[in-house]
C-alpha cells in the first residue's frame, strides 16, 4: 500500500474516532429466504432481501430542518451556527449542500419546490450511508397560503394531517358548467362521478397523520415566543377580512396542511378543497394552509420507516402564512387582481416566524435529549401515525373500509 493511502486510511479512521457523535449499531447481515413452497406449480425463485442498516454512518443529527427554498432556508442559516456542509448525491441541483451546526447536532436540507423535487431530495437524504438518521427529529419548515377564517399573515400553523388535494380528475369550466351547474369547481375525486364521494381509487399518498401529542409540545413552545407581527401594509391588509382570525395579529394555531403542485387561489376552490379535506379525513382534518411538498415528503419518510431508516413518529410540519389563500370581500369578485396585483404587505414576518416558532422545539430536543427525546417515549404518539394503506402498522382513522389500489 502506498504510503499516501495510508494516511488517507488513517485520516479516516481517526475522523471516525474523534467525531462527537457516538456509533453504536449493529450491521445487518443481507437474509436470503431460502425455501419458498412451490405447491401451486408455478415457479418460484428466491426472494433475496439487502441490509439497510448503516453501520458506516458518520452524522447522527437529533434535529433536522427542512425547508424548500432559499428564502426558507436563509433564516435558519442566519440564527444557527451551521458551519459546516455535505454535499450529498441526488439532491437538488440548486440545493446540493447539508448544512450541519459545529457539532452536527442540528442540520438543514432544501429540498427544492415541488411534490418531485421534495420526494427526491429527502429520498436522497435518508438513503445516503453517511447519516444515521433512526431517532432524528425532523421539522419541516416552510411558508404557506393561509385560510383566512383560521389564521392570518405570519401566522404559525402546525398540521396533523397532511392532505394532497391535486390526484383527482378535472373538467373545464365550460364542459361541466351546464351540466353540473351545483359544483363548485371542475376537480371529481377519482374513481367516482361526484364531488361528495371519496375516491374509488387512491394512489397511496392523498392522507398523511403525524404525531399529535409531538405536534402539540411543538405548538406549546411556540407559543411562549414573540412572533413577528409583520408591517405597516400586512396591518391594511388583514382589516380587508371580515374574519376574527385573518383582522387579528399572527399566532400559533392547530390546523392542518394541503398539497398540490398547482398554486390555487379563490373562494371557489378554497371551499371546494375545505370539503375535500374533510371528505378524505373522515370530518377530522381543518385546512388551513396551503403546501407543494409536504405529502411528498411525508411518503419519503414513510418507505424509510418501513426499513427502519428514519421514525415517522419523529416528524413535524410547520407552516408560516405568506398570504391570504382568498380574496378579501372587496376583491371577491376580482381574484385575478387579488393574486397578481394585491399588495398584502411582504412574507418577511412569515420567514422570521420560521425560526422563532421552530427554533423552541430545536432547543428543546437538543437540551432535553438524555432524558426526553433519545427514546422518544414521552411524546410517542397516542394517535393513529402513517398514510391511508397503514403502511407503518395501525387502522387509518380516515379513508373507507375497501377502494381499488390504483
Amino acid at each position: 500500500m502506498k504510503f499516501s493511502a495510508i494516511l488517507a486510511v488513517a485520516s479516516v479512521l481517526s475522523a471516525a474516532v474523534a467525531h462527537p457523535l457516538q456509533h453504536k449499531r449493529a450491521i445487518n447481515d443481507t437474509a436470503l429466504e431460502e425455501a419458498i413452497p412451490a405447491s401451486t406449480g408455478k415457479k418460484t425463485g428466491d426472494n433475496i432481501q439487502t441490509s439497510y442498516g448503516k453501520p458506516f454512518a458518520v452524522y447522527q443529527p437529533k434535529a433536522f430542518v427542512i425547508s424548500m427554498f432559499e428564502l426558507e432556508r436563509d433564516p435558519w442559516l442566519k440564527a444557527l451556527d451551521f458551519i459546516h456542509n455535505i454535499t450529498v448525491p441526488g439532491l437538488s441541483p440548486l440545493y446540493p449542500t447539508i448544512h450541519c451546526t459545529t457539532n452536527y447536532t442540528i442540520c438543514q436540507i432544501t429540498t427544492g419546490e415541488g411534490e418531485i423535487n421534495a420526494a427526491a431530495s429527502v429520498t436522497a437524504l435518508t438513503l445516503n450511508p453517511l447519516f444515521d438518521l433512526t431517532k432524528t427529529y425532523f421539522l419541516i419548515a416552510g411558508i404557506a397560503g393561509g385560510e383566512p377564517q383560521y389564521t392570518t399573515l405570519g401566522g404559525v400553523t402546525f398540521a396533523k394531517y397532511a392532505v394532497q388535494v391535486g390526484l383527482e380528475y378535472q373538467l373545464d369550466f365550460l364542459d361541466y358548467n351546464n351540466t353540473n351547474p351545483d359544483w363548485i369547481s371542475g376537480y371529481i375525486p377519482y374513481g367516482t362521478d361526484n364531488q361528495d364521494t371519496y375516491p374509488g381509487n387512491v394512489y397511496g399518498t392523498e392522507v398523511f397523520e403525524v404525531n399529535e401529542k409531538l405536534r402539540d409540545r411543538a405548538v406549546e413552545l411556540a407559543l411562549k415566543v414573540d412572533l413577528n407581527n409583520g408591517t405597516e401594509a400586512n396591518a391594511k391588509f388583514r382589516a380587508l377580512y371580515n374574519e376574527t382570525a385573518a383582522r387579528g395579529l399572527p399566532s400559533v394555531y392547530k390546523c392542518d396542511v394541503l398539497t398540490s403542485d398547482n398554486y390555487f387561489t379563490g373562494n371557489r376552490l378554497g371551499d371546494y378543497f375545505a370539503n375535500l379535506t374533510k371528505l378524505m379525513s373522515n370530518g377530522s382534518a381543518t385546512y388551513c394552509s396551503t403546501a407543494q411538498e409536504d405529502n411528498a415528503s411525508l411518503e419519503a419518510f414513510t418507505r424509510l420507516d418501513k426499513y427502519g431508516l428514519v421514525d415517522f413518529d419523529r416528524v413535524v410540519v410547520m407552516r408560516t402564512i405568506s398570504d391570504f389563500s382568498r380574496p378579501p370581500p372587496s376583491l371577491s369578485n376580482d381574484t385575478y387582481k387579488f393574486f397578481f396585483d394585491s399588495n398584502q404587505g411582504g412574507i418577511d414576518a412569515s420567514l422570521e416566524n420560521l425560526v422563532l416558532a421552530g427554533t423552541p422545539l430545536i432547543h428543546d430536543i437538543i437540551t432535553n435529549w438524555d432524558k426526553v427525546y433519545e427514546k422518544g417515549q414521552k411524546y410517542s404518539s397516542k394517535n393513529y401515525v402513517g398514510d391511508i394503506y397503514g403502511t407503518l402498522g395501525g387502522t387509518p382513522d380516515f379513508g373507507k373500509s375497501s377502494f381499488e389500489i390504483a
